[in-house]
């Protein structure tokens, strides 16, 4: 079987590690290194371990046969532990049997061995029960009731589907008349079912099932003492004094409409007035990122934690703190396209019908496009696994030259998500690769290529490719330069204010020529060599000795040449 099925990451690092590179630095959430241990039944303990790691999370590869704090190619040790040994060993010590893949490879003149280990479709342990889940580069323990929340997720288990202890007595009224009220806002089905009885409107929304309450209806419509869905605190500044807090033990629905409008209100309008004269008025949080946060942190926390929901709130930090990790196979580097995997699929399905949730995305999406749309920061996602998901929104005045110039898109070109992160991406970086661009758009090579060639199109001119020393790359077109131009993180330079520059820098230097062009104005050298040929054409500059073509030729005053 050829390398290139296994993990190109793994082909790659053994690269690095050749040009001295440490395989520790190199080692990931699907990548580790390994060596051989005193005997083979040592290296199979070891390998297991890696394994069971690996399958618990989003799986990965595992070299054999190189020291991981050794640079360059002494790291490369050699392995003689047989391919088929590995693959039998893991199959049997694994609950359920779980079946690895393994090359032999050559490098640097050394056997080794790379170990393909796939996602499990249940929770991996060993024979005794021992089980532990990739983070970072690390292999953490998991707990009885980590292992549990991790088996539960693989099976697709489903907590807000189970019936729950409360009776149709514990249902809050104000719960109902909420929920209610948001049907009403619907021209289809939705309003009819506004006005059914409790127990059918419950049973359509399948908050009854069997008679019973589920625990999605407990969530949303049932009040627990001493269990308040959201902590909420605001600050004058981060880490400032808190100022005001809500944590009432109410339904989730009411906690969810009381710490939305707390946020609201705590917001500072800005009027922004477009070029064609209507008015925005728009908020230091986008009230869609805020509603989707919020949304998010009530459907998709783990419910086998204890904790509640925590949000901290300032004029410029707004962090949602959700008990319990991303469901498996989401990380924050995959989190816009990964298919959505509900924890609580019930509960995210009445959510939808409600309006609490959006029908075709878990809403991270909106959250980086709002953002980005205001001038800020795309939401910062961090998995504190197992503990805690955190979502922070940068939050201050917004960007009025931004926010104006995306609202004079196209709505289908301001409402996606791919051309706001281009835009955030090349508002702080005058040029980028496709490579560079693809981890922040969150998509492989060739979409990410895809996107920005839409871009460029004439009907949407946002990007413009620039080919610089035989690679691709993109910057911002001229329109859109010329709009945001205050607003970006580096400095620019149109054409005459280029040509003044050249100007001067003859006038001290007397010559100039195609390279230095490029040096000191960031060009390439084709923009270099246009400048040049516009300004030898208009007599401002002459081409000085025989040469007549080639980067060598040197430019000198022309008759057109502007006198002091």
């Amino acid at each position: 079987m050829p390398d290139h099925l296994f993990s190109p990451d793994a082909l790659a690092a053994l690269t690095q590690i050749a040009a001295g590179a440490r395989a520790c630095d190199l080692e990931s959430e699907t990548l580790d290194f390994k060596q051989d241990a005193g005997s083979d039944g040592e290296t199979i303990r070891v390998l297991l371990d890696a394994a069971i790691c690996f399958a618990n999370l989003k799986g990965g590869s595992i070299v054999v046969g190189v020291a991981d704090d050794v640079p360059g190619p002494d790291a490369f040790l050699g392995t003689d532990i047989s391919i088929e040994l590995i693959r039998q060993r893991i199959y049997e010590r694994t609950q359920p049997a779980m079946v690895v893949s393994a090359i032999e490879h050559e490098h640097t003149g050394k056997r080794l061995v790379i170990v393909n280990v796939a996602e499990g479709m249940e929770m991996a342990s060993d024979t005794k029960g021992r089980s532990s889940r990739r983070h970072g580069s690390a292999c953490l323990p998991l707990s009885i009731s980590q292992a549990a929340t991790l088996n539960d997720d693989r099976r697709r288990f489903d907590w807000s589907a189970e019936p729950s202890d409360l009776t149709l007595a514990d249902v809050s009224e104000t719960a109902l008349d909420e929920a209610r009220t948001r049907l009403r806002r619907y021209d289809d089905e939705r309003r009819r079912l506004a006005e059914a009885p409790t127990r059918d409107l419950l049973g359509d929304l399948g908050l009854v099932r069997d008679g019973r309450l589920t625990r999605a209806a407990e969530v949303l419509c049932c009040a627990r003492e001493a269990h308040p869905p959201f902590t909420y605190v605001f600050r004058e500044s981060a880490g400032g004094e808190v100022r005001s807090q809500y944590r009432e033990s109410v339904p989730g629905l009411i906690a969810y409409r009381d710490v939305l409008s707390r946020i609201v209100a705590s917001t500072s309008p800005t009027p922004v007035v477009l070029r064609d004269g209507q008015q925005l008025e728009l908020h230091d949080f986008p009230l869609v990122a805020i509603r989707e946060a919020l949304g998010n942190a009530l459907l998709h926390r783990d419910y086998r934690q204890p904790e509640a929901i925590y949000v901290d709130h300032s004029p410029h930090v707004l962090s949602f703190v959700s008990p319990g990790p991303l469901v498996v196979g989401v990380t924050p580097s995959n989190i816009l396209h990964v298919s959505s995997k509900p924890r609580n699929a019930l509960l995210a399905g009445v959510a939808r019908t409600l309006g609490l949730a959006e029908e075709l995305s878990r809403g991270i999406d909106r959250m980086y496009r709002e953002m980005i749309k205001l001038g800020k920061r795309p939401p910062e996602i961090t998995d504190e696994a197992p503990f805690r998901v955190r979502v922070d929104l940068t939050g201050g005045a917004p960007n009025q030259i931004v926010a104006r110039f995306t609202a004079t898109l196209p709505h289908h070109v301001q409402d996606d998500v791919d051309t706001m992160l281009v835009l955030f991406t090349l508002m702080n970086r005058q040029q980028i690769t496709v490579r560079e661009l693809a981890p922040t758009l969150q998509r492989g090579n060739a979409a990410t290529e895809a996107v920005l060639e839409r871009l460029s199109e004439p009907d949407i001119d946002v990007v413009t490719p620039v080919n610089r020393s035989g690679q691709a790359r993109w910057q911002l077109s001229s329109r859109v330069l010329a709009e945001l131009r205050p607003a970006l993180a580096y400095r620019t330079m149109n054409a005459d204010q280029i040509d003044r520059k050249i100007v001067e820098f003859v006038r001290k230097n007397a010559t100039i020529d195609n390279k230095t062009l490029q040096i000191f104005f960031d060009l390439d050298v084709n923009g270099a060599a246009y400048r040049l040929r516009t300004l030898v054409q208009s007599g401002v500059l002459q081409k000085l000795g025989e040469q007549r073509r080639g980067p060598g030729i040197q430019y000198g005053p022309g008759p057109a040449f502007p006198k002091r």
